[in-house]
Parts: structure tokens; sequence; C-alpha cells
């Protein structure tokens, strides 16, 4: 799986799952807080910057947490 496709399903599982687990260890991770986006559809585009720049190690492990 490319690392576009990975980050698409990282967002969506965040975006669709905010209370989970792993969802929650996605954010803290990248310090972002779920109050400060009036919808998940901000949460997922602030998400996918930050992820397009990380490297692929990063991206596998938040995909792992995922799935």
């Amino acid at each position: 799986m490319n690392k576009n496709d990975k980050i698409d399903a990282i967002i969506d599982f965040v975006t669709s799952h905010p209370e989970s687990t792993a969802s929650r260890t996605i954010m803290r991770r990248y310090f972002l807080s779920n109050d400060m986006y009036e919808s998940s559809k901000e949460l997922g585009f602030e998400l996918k910057d930050i992820l397009q720049k990380e490297e692929r190690d990063e991206i596998d492990f938040c995909y792992y947490l995922v799935k």
C-alpha cells in the first residue's frame, strides 16, 4: 500500500472514530486537539497536511494503530 493510501485510511479512521484509543494516540502524537476544529472534515485536512510531511516509518506506525 502506498503512502497516500495509508494516510487516507488513517484520516478516515480518525475522523470516523475520534474517541478511539488509536485516534487519541495519533492526535496526541501530533499535538492536535479535536476541540480546535469545528468539524471532522477540518480535522482531516489538518491531519493530512501533517502526515504528508512525515517519514514512511511514522505513517506505517499510525496505519498500524488504526488497522
